[in-house]
């Protein structure tokens, strides 16, 4: 096979409750992937005050200034009536919207009724094309029938169970987890990124018998107290723990004030940092946890060589390497971010993507450490752990993405280097600077002159209001992005979807020009 497809190879007992042992380095093949693509446009005609380097605009005065644009696109091309009628039902039973991470705000309250492929239709009939993709769950698209089939089935057959018992086909799913991803010795299933995140740290302190774990500033791994938020500490005496300020997007009430002072938040893709604070309290730290591609962060790649020492400071100094592949597993391939970066981490997170939108996610890694699971000397609980559904979904997930040699990966490459390619000569048609980075199934753009961004600091500097005046403008066009510049590529993009979309992004580029000259 080629593409992403590793040499088919049937390696039974690959969960923490069954005994036998493989190697991570054995079986696996790595295929051609998309490499990680960044583009800067430069100018050609920018006047003066536009070409000075812009302040960053912090996400509250984003805030403040949303009712200040122009929303002509609502009240004169889509009506949202219904929407607003519904909303304001909702507030009088819920506490806003599900999810209520910084930038949500920003959103204007659509109900959605229907999805088909890449599109979604609201209660007012308006329609989207929908580069949201339920936050990167949605891989395969709405409606993909060979997989809505497998649900079926399933639905039909058995859709829960009791944690205690057992499902044939969570070994078959763990077989295929096994073949394709470098760190799969050992899986464990449960419901959320946020719960695999949970039980990777618990697996790395027992397995070290150690406290602390590393984070990286601009990563994002759940909304618990312990890994939510904080900023870099640039002038810590002491161990480096994330300080609490106002400066902080996420800054949260009823955090326990300890949590802080579980983990050292370091900055990103800065080896010579990392070096120094583990030459100080390296035998103290049992876990470093990162984004193999910050994808939260700007869709930053890896610097040349950072991964690999990372790979060896933990070898050093006794740390397990753990990878966030909540977003980039799946998407980037089957063999996920570590198999495109050929470096192999001791655990893995996986989650959204994984199970085509259902909720699912598993945490991988070695046997030794995943085995402790299997002893009981780590509690890893859940009721829906392993649930028949999620199972089915993850496993009918894989099946599509791997037939016919990864023929859905090269789709989806053509799809999204056609959308990066046609937005980038928008930019360049309209003299705007765009910062444009990100590999296979999800990108991110930013007005500022930059070829590439390694980390959150490389692109704070980027024109903020401007990014987002462009997302109203293509929302109230009907073309959904995520703030901050985030677009996810799903399976249900078309060709024609791609051409919409950039006949939108022409206008609303031009719209953006037509009021930064008045």
């Amino acid at each position: 096979m080629d593409g992403d497809l590793a040499e088919q190879s049937v390696i039974p007992d690959r969960m923490p409750l069954e005994h036998s042992c493989v190697s991570p380095e054995a079986g696996r093949l790595s295929g051609p992937m998309m490499p990680i693509v960044s583009s800067c446009l430069r100018a050609t005609h920018l006047d003066s005050s536009r070409n000075q380097k812009r302040s960053p605009v912090g996400l509250q005065v984003l805030l403040k200034r949303r009712d200040q644009f122009d929303a002509k696109g609502d009240t004169e091309l889509r009506s949202m009536n219904k929407s607003n009628e519904l909303n304001e039902q909702a507030l009088q039973h819920m506490p806003g919207q599900h999810s209520n991470l910084p930038g949500y705000e920003l959103f204007k309250p659509i109900f959605i009724v229907r999805g088909d492929k890449a599109h979604l239709w609201d209660v007012d009939g308006n329609e989207y094309v929908d580069y949201m993709a339920g936050l990167g769950g949605g891989i395969l698209g709405y409606g993909n029938q060979e997989f809505l089939e497998a649900v079926r089935k399933q639905l039909d057959t058995l859709y829960y169970l009791d944690a205690a018992r057992r499902n044939p086909l969570e070994i078959e799913l763990a077989d295929k987890l096994s073949h394709y991803l470098p760190s799969a010795e050992r899986v464990r299933y449960l419901l959320s990124g946020t719960e695999a995140v949970q039980l990777a740290i618990r697996l790395a302190r027992a397995y070290t018998k150690r406290r602390y774990f590393i984070r990286f500033d601009g990563h994002y791994h759940g909304w618990l107290d312990n890994v939510l938020g904080g900023v870099v500490n640039e002038n810590a005496v002491g161990p480096p723990f994330a300080l609490d300020s106002d400066k902080d997007p996420f800054k949260s009430l009823g955090r326990d004030p300890l949590a802080a002072e579980q983990s050292f938040k370091l900055p990103w893709n800065d080896i010579s940092v990392l070096e120094n604070v583990l030459e100080e309290y390296g035998e103290e730290v049992a876990l470093i946890l990162m984004e193999p591609i910050n994808c939260n962060g700007g869709s930053c790649p890896p610097r040349p060589g950072y991964l690999e020492r990372v790979r060896e400071l933990c070898n050093r100094y006794g740390i397990v390497l753990g990878f966030d592949e909540i977003i980039t597993g799946f998407r980037v391939g089957l063999s996920g971010a570590q198999g495109l970066l050929k470096v192999t981490p001791d655990l893995t997170t996986l989650g959204k993507g994984v199970a085509g939108g259902i909720p699912f996610s598993v945490v991988a890694g070695k046997t030794e450490i995943m085995d402790m699971l299997r002893e009981r000397r780590v509690i890893g609980a859940g009721t829906f752990n392993g649930y028949p559904l999620g199972v089915a979904a993850a496993l009918a997930t894989i099946r599509i993405l791997e037939k016919d040699s990864g023929a859905f990966y090269k789709r989806m490459d053509k799809i999204q280097n056609r959308l990066m390619s046609g937005l980038k000569e928008v930019a360049k048609r309209y003299g705007t600077p765009m910062l444009m980075q990100g590999p296979r199934g999800v990108f991110f753009y930013q007005f500022i002159d930059k070829e590439v961004a390694y980390n959150v600091r490389d692109w704070a500097d980027a024109d903020h209001q401007k990014q987002e005046r462009f997302r109203q403008l293509l929302f109230d066009d009907g073309i959904l992005i995520l703030f901050r510049g985030r677009w996810y590529v799903s399976g249900g993009h078309t060709e024609e979807d791609v051409d919409k979309t950039l006949e939108i992004a022409d206008r609303a580029m031009h719209e953006l020009v037509s009021e930064s000259n008045k």
